[in-house]
């Protein structure tokens, strides 16, 4: 973000990275400015509909009681109906506080009525379209370079047919690849084939992730994912608790006092998947690790008949118990 800020910013397009990279350099400013909960998010719960507009409009108003200066956020606007946009551009035509900083995100092509109003306002207005397709190991291999390892070129052509070519995902792939070559490393083809089996493996990777992480918005999306893909909550049981079983392992290990160069070695997996899953535990606590597998350890028997539930719902309430919401 620059060091003047504006008071209103559209940001717009499908390069869901530069997106989160800019709220995060968003989040970064606000906190460093005015410390913990200085950004005020609106966005759809759990990814679905819009983001809240009568609170947005509510608290664009609102007086800082700490003299520091206030950032709101409104992240999905393209998903406003025409009144709901109608309201907030009013807003915005009467003028913005002195002392606040709106910011609005459209996952998608700008709505007209805000793009006019933001430009009215002499606000900034930054889109951010993905690469094409055909595009993206190009990309994908300047970025590497910036991130400090050498990802050779079929190895991102690799990545992109197995991933696809949504930007942020591919983003995510790249910050762990990193990881596990180092710098100045360097990832081949040979080393994804490894590595990445398929999408759904990807995915199923990601789930468990956010399930070690805490982290229950992304477990829940991504298993959604995963069951509208067409997989079996059984399955993911399987995939879930050879994770969870590692994890509390390594975790166990770490609190015991064995470095974690040790635990990545004693682990039974590819020592890019040990790295990764060691680095993710250094702040992870045992007993809720434990929880997790004992949650899972219900879904099953509730995928097995000890349950009223459907195996979709089943896998939805075990998600939340595994990663509950702080």
């Amino acid at each position: 973000m620059p060091d003047e800020m504006r008071p209103l910013y559209l940001i717009s397009g499908t390069d869901g990275a530069k997106i989160e990279a800019t709220r995060s350099r968003l989040r970064a400013r606000a906190e460093r400015e005015g410390g913990d909960g200085a950004l005020e998010v609106f966005e759809p719960g759990e990814g679905r509909g819009a983001p809240d507009h009568e609170a947005l409009l509510a608290a664009i108003p609102a007086m800082s009681l700490m003299g520091t200066r206030r950032y709101l956020l409104a992240d999905g606007v393209e998903k406003w109906r025409d009144k709901q946009q109608a309201a907030v551009v009013e807003s915005i035509a009467a003028g913005l506080p002195p002392d606040l900083t709106l910011v609005l995100i459209a996952r998608a092509k700008a709505p007209a009525k805000l793009l006019k109003a933001v430009k009215s306002a002499k606000g900034e207005v930054h889109a951010f379209e993905a690469p094409k397709a055909r595009d993206m190991p190009r990309v994908l291999v300047g970025d590497a370079q910036r991130l400090g390892f050498k990802l050779d070129p079929a190895a991102a052509r690799l990545l992109v047919e197995r991933m696809g070519a949504e930007p942020l995902r591919l983003r995510n792939e790249l910050e762990r690849l990193a990881l596990w070559a180092g710098e100045g490393g360097q990832v081949s083809a040979a080393d994804l084939e490894e590595m990445i089996a398929d999408t759904s493996e990807a995915a199923v990777w990601t789930l468990s992730d956010a399930v070690v992480d805490g982290d229950a918005k992304t477990a829940l999306r991504v298993g959604e994912q995963l069951i509208e893909q067409g997989e079996n909550v059984t399955g993911l049981i399987y995939g879930l608790a050879s994770r969870l079983r590692a994890a509390c392992s390594a975790a166990a290990m770490l609190e015991e006092g064995m470095v974690p160069r040790e635990v990545e070695g004693s682990l039974k997996m590819h020592p890019y998947a040990a790295k990764l899953l060691v680095g993710r535990l250094q702040n992870t606590d045992l007993t809720k690790l434990r929880s997790a597998t004992e949650a899972l350890a219900r879904l099953e028997r509730w995928c097995r008949g000890d349950s009223d539930y459907g195996d979709e719902l089943a896998l939805t309430i075990a998600l939340r118990s595994m990663a509950p919401a702080e």
